[in-house]
C-alpha cells in the first residue's frame, strides 16, 4: 500500500498538513475534497514525493510504498508503478498529440506494443482524432485529456504490468477544464482502471462527481482529514457545512447508490 505516517508540513505562518496518517488501498477510487487551502494538493504532493517534496518547508513524517520509504525506490522503478497528473502540466514545444501521449511509455522498454497502448489511451480519452495536431494549439480541455492519456499509458495494463503487484494513479483536478460530458467520460475511464492491483487518488472540487464516482471520500479542513468513508457517510449536511461553510440539501434517491448534493448557498 501507499501510506503516510505522522505527516506534518508547515510554513512559518500556518500548518498545511497536521499529523496525517492515511493509506491508499488497491481497488479503491479515493477522492480528496475540501475548501481552498484545506491541504488537498499538499497531501497528494506528499504521496508523490514524501517529506522530501517539501524541502523549502518544515516537513516531518514518512510516506511508504509497499513498506519502503519513497526515497528508497529507484526513480525508474517507481515510475512503472505510479503515475501522476499534477494540477498544471505546461508544454509549449510543438510536439504532436501522439508524441506527447507516447512520453508516458518512457519508463518501459521500447516495443511495438507502446504504439498500441498509445492508440488505445487516445481512443479512451476521445483525443485519437487529434493525434497529428500540435499540442499547444489545442483547447484547455483537449490538452487536459491528452495529458491524462499520457499518464494512463504509464501504468497501462500489459504483459509487463502483470509482473507489478501494485500500481497507483494520483490525479490533481484532472477534470477541471472539461465539459460535463467529458468529465463523465474521463471519470468512467478512471473507474475502469481502478482494480484489485491499482489504487486511484484524485483531488476534486465537484461534490456530485465525487459522490458518483468515488469509493472513498477524504474530507479535509485546515490540514486535517475530518471525515473518511463512503460518499454517503462523508457527504452530509453537517460535515459539508463544517468543511465548506456551505448550506446543502442531500437527496438519497433509491434509483442511485450515491447521494445527490444540492448547494443552497454559503454561510456568512
Amino acid at each position: 500500500m501507499l501510506t503516510a505516517q505522522n505527516l506534518h508540513v508547515s510554513t512559518a505562518q500556518r500548518t498545511l498538513l497536521n499529523q496525517i496518517d492515511i493509506e491508499l488501498r488497491p481497488g479503491e477510487f479515493t477522492v480528496i475534497l475540501g475548501a481552498n487551502g484545506a491541504g488537498k494538493s499538499t497531501l497528494l504532493e506528499a504521496f508523490v514525493g514524501g517529506a522530501a517534496a517539501f524541502t523549502h518547508l518544515h516537513a516531518n513524517g514518512v510516506v511508504k510504498f509497499q513498506q519502503r520509504s519513497l526515497k528508497a525506490w529507484p526513480a525508474k522503478t517507481l515510475a512503472k508503478r505510479r503515475a501522476v497528473m499534477p494540477q498544471q502540466s505546461k508544454l509549449e514545444f510543438p510536439f504532436r498529440v501522439d508524441e506527447v501521449v507516447l512520453m508516458g511509455r518512457s519508463p518501459h522498454r521500447a516495443s511495438k506494443k507502446d504504439l498500441e497502448i498509445v492508440e488505445q489511451a487516445m481512443r479512451c480519452l476521445d483525443v485519437y482524432h487529434l493525434k497529428q495536431q500540435l499540442f499547444p494549439t489545442l483547447s484547455g480541455g483537449e490538452q487536459q485529456r491528452v495529458q491524462l492519456a499520457r499518464v494512463l499509458t504509464q501504468i497501462w495494463p500489459s504483459a509487463e504490468a502483470q509482473n507489478i503487484p501494485l500500481r497507483y494513479l494520483l490525479l490533481d483536478e484532472c477534470t477541471s477544464a472539461l465539459d460535463p460530458a467529458h468529465q463523465h467520460q474521463v471519470l468512467n475511464v478512471i473507474r475502469k482502471f481502478t482494480c484489485s492491483t491499482l489504487a486511484t487518488c484524485a483531488v476534486m472540487h465537484d461534490l456530485n462527481l465525487a459522490a458518483q464516482y468515488g469509493d472513498r471520500i477524504l474530507l479535509m479542513k485546515e490540514g486535517q482529514i475530518i471525515a473518511d468513508g463512503t460518499p454517503s457517510e462523508v457527504l452530509t449536511t453537517e460535515q459539508l457545512a463544517n468543511a465548506y461553510h456551505l448550506k446543502t440539501k442531500i437527496i438519497h434517491d433509491p434509483q442511485f447508490s450515491y447521494p445527490l448534493i444540492i448547494s443552497l448557498g454559503s454561510f456568512i
